[in-house]
């Protein structure tokens, strides 16, 4: 018994001392001087939080927790989210007879410009337009 304990004045075991305890383990001490253990998370990028335990003393004094600090803490994953699907209409907006004037003409190397005044001339109750045939063209074959 080297040090008195700061409530009552009794002795403290050495090996109590030297832990950094300046209050006794009777009953009535420990419930005026003794404070839990401060945890404390400590975010880590990309990684599970590490916990650092800190033991506060009634003198302010504080000492780490010796030992291994990190707790694993099991992480709850992320809702998965259902990919977001590119809204296309189930059918082409355009007839097979408007497509086969297109990719016809297409095939004997005319631009769309070309294909456009080709059709007006020769089959214009198609009503193909420029912009029609470049939605054909970019589309895949049926």
């Amino acid at each position: 018994m080297s040090t008195v304990c700061i409530g009552c004045g009794r002795g403290i075991p050495t090996e109590r001392a030297a832990l950094g305890y300046t209050y006794c383990t009777a009953p009535d001490c420990q419930a005026r001087y003794r404070q839990g253990p401060t945890v404390t998370a400590v975010a880590v990028n990309k990684s599970a939080d590490a916990y650092r335990v800190v033991d506060r003393t009634a003198a302010g004094e504080t000492r780490e927790d010796a030992g291994d600090d990190r707790v694993d803490v099991p992480r709850v994953p992320a809702p998965r989210r259902a990919p977001r699907r590119v809204a296309r209409p189930a059918t082409p907006s355009w007839t097979p007879a408007q497509e086969n004037i297109v990719r016809l003409y297409a095939d004997m190397g005319l631009s769309p410009r070309q294909i456009v005044e080709r059709a007006r001339r020769n089959t214009p109750r198609l009503a193909v337009t420029e912009a029609l045939a470049v939605r054909i063209l970019s589309s895949p074959r049926r």
